[in-house]
């Protein structure tokens, strides 16, 4: 394939995902729906995720508190907890963009902030 129709096609694919995003409609938080999976993806994280952020105050709870909200997170790392909010993948293989609500965790376990990545 030549560069300039890689590049072209490329470009189509981050137009395309551009305008997805732009179709999203936010929904109400809801927990159950938050920690529903459909394989590796979480089809409706990224459209809670305003809601979760303006309606529900997350600092100073404790661990618990935050896994009966939002469920076990996907990944954890020296008092960071992970949940990936939405992934998208180039030819359903690379990723090529990830969006992760981050929360840090204090020393005794209550939330000092969160944050979103990406």
């Amino acid at each position: 394939m030549k560069p300039t129709n890689l590049l072209l096609l490329l470009l189509l694919c981050f137009i395309a995902c551009k305008n997805k995003q732009q179709e999203i409609r936010p929904e109400k938080f809801d927990r159950v729906k938050w920690m529903e999976t459909n394989g590796l993806e979480h089809p409706y994280r990224e459209r809670m995720l305003q809601d979760l952020i303006d309606n529900y105050t997350l600092k100073g709870l404790n661990a618990k508190e935050v896994f009966n909200l939002l469920g076990e997170p996907d990944r954890t790392d020296d008092g960071h907890l992970f949940y990936t909010v939405v992934k998208k993948y180039f030819a359903n293989v690379y990723p090529i963009y990830t969006r992760t609500l981050v929360i840090k965790l204090r020393s005794d376990s209550t939330v000092e902030w969160r944050k979103i990545h990406g």
